[in-house]
């Protein structure tokens, strides 16, 4: 059983938006600053100097100019980081479910098959995208278990991780002077509608936000990197004070 990384508790900026289209926007970041218990609603961190923001970026990203740091932003709100491919295939489920109103792993997969045939793709994509379906199918058991999923949900999309990144990768930006403030702010701006075109409430995010980060990385281990977003995914869904609760999503 997956034990949380130890947080204490939602964070705030005393003088940074509570409500309002910017608030939204930093709200859907919020699983990283939660993570390391720092403010969520804030672009600004008075704990760090632009010199730690970009040995960040540096070395967890490779970004070391401000033409590298506006790449890496365009990708992410993009969906292109966490890659369309799963996406692809979250939408043929959602397509059996629109014509048939139900839907099995095994039907699920031979439709992406089909799909990914019609597409073209070689005989080892097929296979890599017919095995996604069943690495979603395991993960979405293990949510709703954990509570990232009511007993019945599904996900809709994993944009919202990279959605949830490029909120970050504005504070990071401003931070490291990659940017002024109003640039990291009309890129906040962005990821919040992004997300509200792809989700349909905070848990619906969230779920998204999640699956993408354990099919990046977490290689169904359930380790720290699923612990990573489980913790902040509970506080900010329990949390009176989070942002989740008196920020409206739509």
């Amino acid at each position: 059983m997956v034990v949380c990384d130890h947080v204490e508790g939602v964070v705030s900026a005393p003088d940074g938006p509570f409500f309002g289209p910017l608030a939204h926007g930093l709200a859907c970041g919020a699983h990283i600053p939660v993570h390391v218990s720092r403010a969520w609603n804030t672009l600004d961190d008075p704990a760090r100097d632009h010199r730690e923001d970009r040995d960040s970026l540096a070395e967890g990203w490779g970004v070391e100019t401000a033409e590298d740091w506006s790449r890496q932003v365009d990708y992410l709100l993009a969906g292109q980081n966490v890659g369309p491919e799963v996406d692809a295939v979250l939408d043929v489920r959602r397509t059996l479910l629109r014509q048939q109103g139900h839907y099995d792993l095994v039907t699920w997969q031979n439709a992406v098959a089909r799909w990914a045939r019609w597409q073209r793709r070689r005989a080892a994509e097929v296979d890599e995208l017919v095995e996604l379906a069943g690495v979603v199918t395991r993960y979405e058991s293990r949510f709703r278990t954990d509570g990232l999923l009511p007993h019945d949900g599904i996900v809709t999309s994993v944009f919202g991780y990279d959605l949830g990144r490029a909120v970050n990768m504005a504070r990071w930006g401003h931070g490291g002077r990659f940017c002024d403030y109003g640039s990291a702010e009309r890129i906040v701006l962005r990821a919040g509608e992004l997300c509200r075109q792809h989700y349909s409430s905070w848990a619906d995010y969230s779920a998204g936000y999640a699956l993408g980060r354990v099919i990046r990385f977490d290689e169904e281990s359930y380790g720290h990197l699923y612990a990573s977003v489980l913790g902040p995914h509970r506080l900010l869904t329990a949390d009176r004070t989070s942002p989740w609760w008196h920020v409206p999503f739509a």
